[in-house]
């Protein structure tokens, strides 16, 4: 997973469409690493967005683009575990920041880099980062709400 989200950082796979755009691309981004670490698609016959999670040519489940909806989809299915404080993120796992605490998550990063001290180093896209630490990201946002995933 690490190692796909840092190997198109920068450089966009040319395999999927962008995001950014259209509201943004981290969920997109952070979809690709897991399945690239072999997390499976999800394609079910109901409309719920939570039972979904899949990339095609000619469609893409909200749960695949959307940061809200990611959020549902692994937790439902079962494939993440909530962890209790950010600072406890090994490589692979996920963070998404709600930047004004209203209840609606705003952007989804992946852990792809823990210093020996500890610290999580998060690789995302929108503005696209390379290892930024989440000492950083909380010092620039101390008033958003933070999430942490184990994948």
């Amino acid at each position: 997973m690490a190692t796909y989200t840092e190997k198109y950082w920068k450089d966009y796979n040319p395999e999927y469409r962008k995001y950014n755009a259209l509201g943004g691309d981290c969920t997109n981004y952070l979809s690709q690493g897991l399945l690239a670490g072999g997390w499976k698609q999800v394609s079910a016959s109901t409309p719920e967005e939570y039972d979904t999670w899949f990339y095609r040519s000619n469609g893409t489940s909200g749960s695949w683009i959307g940061v809200n909806e990611w959020s549902w989809f692994p937790q439902t299915d079962k494939r993440t575990t909530a962890l209790a404080n950010v600072y406890q993120m090994d490589v692979g796992d996920v963070t998404q920041i709600d930047f004004n605490k209203d209840g609606s998550k705003d952007h989804s990063m992946m852990t792809t880099y823990r210093s020996s001290g500890g610290v999580p180093y998060l690789t995302y896209h929108d503005v696209d980062t390379y290892r930024r630490s989440l000492a950083s990201l909380v010092a620039a946002y101390p008033n958003a709400a933070y999430y942490a995933y184990r994948t």
